[in-house]
């Protein structure tokens, strides 16, 4: 053991540093007094003084800093503002009072109490403007608005998109001038901010640990909720709309901000006079789709809903704070503040939960995002004040006599989780419809029809129009074309799966006119600018028009196994033609080939898996059992899920990351097995009901082929 002389030196310099001596400055956090940074010193080193200045050796430890001050983000919501009214002045002079009133307008400030505003559409009322200078851009924006020097983030609604008549939102090229506003030279302010139809903005500030605090998704609605039908394709839901679609997924997905807050013209929900999305204006959904909203809903549940804390909309002219539906839109909350420039009264209160709804008057409403405090424990959260405007009293109903603000109403949310809805497919999986099909559809046959395959046909529909979205224009509406070929096809398919369900000989008519109808839409795709061997497809198409209704009998003069014929012969020939040009793939191919591969192999599987499900039919009417005719539509059903799993294997989908074959082929095993499980109980009882399913074949051949193909 040492002598305890020897460690004296030692213990007086342990001494002097635990003293802060030494001439060693108190900031260095490797010996100071007070080792939690978090919990502040008594400001001596330790040793009970009287706390010097810390500018030498004899004064202690520095101050810890200041900790950064907690992000918040300071906004403005408004919508269908722009009716140049005096009421709309007053929402103007009502929000910069507010917002000078919480620390003033300045979109770089963190102590501003406004750092910009939310435009949510109908921006010009009543049918937009025709050009880059409308001088209505000043008449019902720059002056009313000029009180608030802010920037407003906006999004295009129904009466900026007019085609005929005001707000019938059939002119989307109408609201291009709105977008091109923002970049003109000659606007009267640099107010005015949408860089695009739909876009992201991504303002300061960030969180203590860089990540931003808030993204805003601004989305379109319009040319999906807008109403009447745009007769320019390049607006059509199946393009313009599923672009929208995986470019607000794909952004969703990729944000990393504590909020991300979703806006548009068009509600989800609404208490107003318009309703809620698929549903509005009471619109029967099932025969006008786009006027009730329901391609809308479908885009918020699939692209939206649960991947966005807050969707903010107007389109009602009114103000309402709605409480969320998790069962369809998970953890996502909703406002519609839509009475900066109309108002009108709240339609059905009892519609929608609501925690806050006012109609009749002006109004608008100011939120803040702030981090959370991790000091504290307290989580992220937004707050949100909604006022009401008067233009006829005194502080305008915002400030009272004695200068306070008088919100008429107050919540806060803290930050939640996802639920883990999984989204919808509604929206791209629905049938492209008569816009992309290149001929009418016949009128006696049934495009609605869906039986036991409904949701696996949605499911490659979906799936092929994803895969899709980046091709070149030219392709892409080929593309589209036959996916709605597929589609009539599947429709077949899944009559005669129905039939064989339902013992429902009428379900067979569908089955056979989905064929005919099929047919004559393929044999009318220019397919001459695919890449080869698919540029080939047209003249498989042909053929098997011109195969159908040609035989050594007239319809209806034969046996059923001869009318069958008919219509299977051709088939058959259409799924080994398509086997041919598969075979014709070389090992070097352009990146569009994947997906026209994966495509023409499901057209392949359906067509000739069609034609085995009638002849079993057949087999059925003259003899006996129903495993092989059972057995048939299974195995049909289980070649299309290797089908979409092959578009993931083929040469070139390596480059090609939009292919969702490894992902669909696993949502249509699960379906497969659905489906196998129905029609494995019709195996279980009788089948007598099954052997008149053809009874309607001879007459209805005998109709239909007279007047196709001619």
């Amino acid at each position: 053991m040492k002598p305890l002389w020897t460690l004296l030196p030692l213990l007086a310099a342990l001494t002097l540093a635990a003293c802060g001596g030494g001439g060693s400055s108190g900031s260095d956090s490797g010996g100071g007094a007070n080792p939690d940074p978090n919990v502040p010193g008594d400001g001596d080193g330790g040793n009970g003084g009287d706390g010097g200045d810390g500018d030498g050796g004899n004064g202690g430890p520095d101050p810890e800093p200041e900790p950064e001050p907690l992000a918040a983000l300071r906004f403005i919501v408004i919508g269908d503002s722009g009716s140049g009214s005096s009421g709309q002045y007053a929402v103007g002079e009502a929000i910069a009072a507010v917002c000078d009133h919480k620390g003033g307008m300045d979109e770089a400030s963190p102590a501003a109490g406004c750092h910009l505003a939310l435009g949510l559409g109908d921006n010009i009322y009543e049918s937009g403007v025709t050009s880059v200078d409308d001088p209505q851009f000043e008449e019902k924006f720059e002056k009313p608005f000029e009180p608030i020097q802010l920037p407003f983030y906006m999004v295009l609604g129904n009466h900026d998109n007019t085609g005929y008549v005001g707000g019938d939102g059939a002119g989307n090229a109408r609201g291009e001038f709105q977008v091109d506003y923002h970049y003109f030279d000659g606007r009267l302010s640099n107010r005015w901010k949408m860089p695009d139809r739909y876009y992201r903005h991504t303002p300061a500030p960030t969180t203590r640990d860089g990540r931003p605090l808030v993204d805003f998704f601004a989305l379109d609605s319009n040319p999906i909720a807008g109403g009447f039908a745009d007769p320019d394709i390049a607006y059509a839901y199946h393009t313009y709309g599923v672009d929208q679609r995986n470019w607000a997924v794909n952004a969703l997905a990729g944000s990393n901000a504590v909020f991300k807050i979703a806006m548009a013209h068009h509600p989800y929900l609404s208490n107003g006079s318009h309703g809620n999305a698929g549903n509005y204006d009471g619109v029967p959904h099932q025969i006008l789709p786009v006027l009730a909203g329901t391609r809308w809903k479908a885009f918020m549940e699939e692209a939206v809903c649960d991947q966005a804390d807050f969707f903010l909309a107007g389109h009602d002219h009114d103000l309402q704070v709605l409480s969320g539906v998790p069962s369809s839109c998970g953890r996502t909350e909703f406002m519609v503040s839509g009475a900066a420039g109309k108002h009108r009264s709240i339609d059905d209160p009892q519609r929608n939960e609501a925690l806050f709804q006012q109609g009749d008057e002006y109004g608008f409403m100011w939120l803040q995002a702030s981090e959370a405090d991790v000091e504290k424990q307290t989580p992220a959260s937004l707050c949100l004040e909604v006022y009401v405007v008067d233009k006829d009293v005194a502080g305008l109903g915002v400030i009272n006599g004695d200068g306070e603000l008088t919100p008429a109403f107050t919540h806060c949310y803290d930050k939640q989780a996802k639920t883990g809805l999984t989204p919808g497919n509604d929206f791209t999986g629905q049938p492209i419809g008569d816009g992309a099909l290149p001929l009418p559809l016949p009128e006696d046959f049934d495009a609605t029809f869906t039986g036991p395959l409904k949701e696996l046909r949605e499911a490659l529909v979906s799936g092929f129009t994803e895969a899709g979205a980046d091709l070149p224009p030219n392709m892409r509406q080929t593309l589209d074309q036959l996916i709605a070929g597929m589609d009539i096809l599947l429709n077949a398919l899944d009559a005669a799966t129905a039939a064989i369900v339902n013992g429902d000989s009428s379900e067979i008519t569908q089955s056979v006119e989905a064929v005919l109808a099929a047919a004559e839409q393929l044999q009318a795709i220019d397919t001459s600018s695919l890449p080869a061997p698919f540029d080939q497809l047209g003249g498989a198409f042909q053929a098997l028009a011109a195969g159908i209704g040609s035989g050594e009998t007239e319809p209806g003069e034969g046996s059923t196994v001869d009318d069958i014929a008919f219509i299977a012969g051709p088939l058959v020939e259409l799924s080994r033609n398509l086997h041919n040009i598969l075979d014709g793939i070389e090992e070097v191919m352009p990146e569009e080939v994947p997906v026209f591969a994966g495509l023409t192999s499901v057209l392949s599987t359906v067509t000739l898996g069609l034609a085995n499900t009638l002849e079993q039919l057949v087999a059925l009417d003259v003899s006996a059992g129903g495993d092989e005719l059972v057995g048939t539509v299974q195995q049909t059903l289980e070649h299309l899920v290797n089908d979409v799993l092959w578009l993931n294997k083929i040469p070139g989908a390596e480059d090609y990351p939009a292919l969702p074959g490894d992902f669909l082929s696993s949502v249509l095993s699960t379906l497969v097995r659905e489906i196998t499980t129905i029609l494995d109980t019709v195996l279980e009882g009788p089948l007598d009901f099954l052997r008149d399913l053809l009874s309607p074949i001879t007459g209805l051949l005998r109709d239909l082929l007279s007047g196709l193909f001619g």
